[in-house]
Formats: structure tokens, C-alpha cells, sequence
């Protein structure tokens, strides 16, 4: 079983466990380690996930997956948050963190104006809106570009530490 179909595979028998628990799984990875292997799946719920959480979660989808015996060598259960720099992938991402300030890489950079030569392949800004596959991103010069997401290489929350450090206080 090649790498995509396993974690097609997890994500089938854990997703209705953790929908269960009030838990929304955000992603699963595979990658191999300097110590072997390690199963990485990212968890979030709408009042933030805590340590707990991820420990509750590890101990419970360590006996589901060991039950079905999906994955034959040995291997690293790592469950954590997405944290505050949470990769957007899905549809439902873009739509939950619309009006929260996001990173966008491109895969090809994109010209602004008639006299940007060069194009720009990273944009940073908030979220305004998200329909069709098109997010539009308010610059923080104030100007709205609009970014079809399947130019997108990578999208992220990309929190104001500033402004979070002023909330804390």
C-alpha cells in the first residue's frame, strides 16, 4: 500500500472516532524519521485542542490502529494541534478562517499591475472571502486580489504576534 492510499485508508477508520469526540481532524502525514517512522495526525476542535486532547487521542487511535493493522512496521503515533500557523488545504479551512490574516504561496508568481515585471509569488494579508475555488485577499496596502486556489502551493494562518501579544496583556 503506497503512502496516499494508507493515509486514505487511516483517515476512513479515525475520522468517525474523533467526529465523535467533538474533534475535527485536520491532517495525517507519514514521513520517515531518523528514528523509523511516524504517523503525524493533526487535530483541532472549535475551543482549541489541548494537551489532553492529543493524549486522549494518541491512546485511543493507538488501540484502533493496532486493532485494524494497517500500517506492518513498527511505528511513531504522533497526534498534535495544527498551531497557529495552520496549513489551509481544504475548502472548509479557507471558509472557517475567512476574516483571520493568511500566507499564500504561489506556485507561479502573479503581476499586479501593468508595470510589475517580475510578479509576485507570495502574498500576505486577510482572508476576505472564499467562493468558487477563489480566495480574495485584502493586502495590507488595502488592495484585493483575487487567487484561484489551484495556484495556491501553500496557504497558512499567519497571526499578527503584535497583535496577539496585546491580547495577552
Amino acid at each position: 500500500m503506497d503512502k496516499t492510499e494508507l493515509i486514505k485508508k487511516i483517515e476512513e477508520i479515525i475520522t468517525p472516532i474523533l467526529d465523535s469526540r467533538g474533534i475535527e481532524l485536520v491532517d495525517i502525514d507519514y514521513v520517515p524519521t531518523s528514528e523509523g517512522k511516524t504517523l503525524k495526525i493533526y487535530i483541532d476542535k472549535n475551543s482549541g485542542v489541548t494537551l489532553k486532547d492529543c493524549e486522549d487521542v494518541t491512546v485511543v487511535l493507538n488501540v484502533i490502529l493496532d486493532e485494524h493493522n494497517i500500517i506492518s512496521e513498527d511505528y511513531l503515533l504522533e497526534v498534535s494541534s495544527p498551531g497557529i500557523y495552520r496549513e489551509l488545504k481544504k475548502e472548509k479551512d479557507f471558509m472557517r478562517y475567512i476574516n483571520n490574516r493568511i500566507k499564500v504561496k504561489l506556485y507561479e508568481p502573479i503581476k499586479l499591475s501593468p508595470s510589475d515585471t517580475a510578479g509576485q509569488k507570495i502574498f500576505l494579508g486577510k482572508l476576505v472571502d472564499f467562493q468558487n475555488n477563489t480566495l480574495k485577499l485584502m493586502l495590507e496596502n488595502g488592495s484585493i486580489i483575487e487567487i484561484d486556489r489551484t495556484k495556491i502551493a501553500k496557504a497558512n494562518l499567519e497571526p499578527d504576534i503584535k497583535e496577539l501579544m496585546g491580547k495577552l496583556k
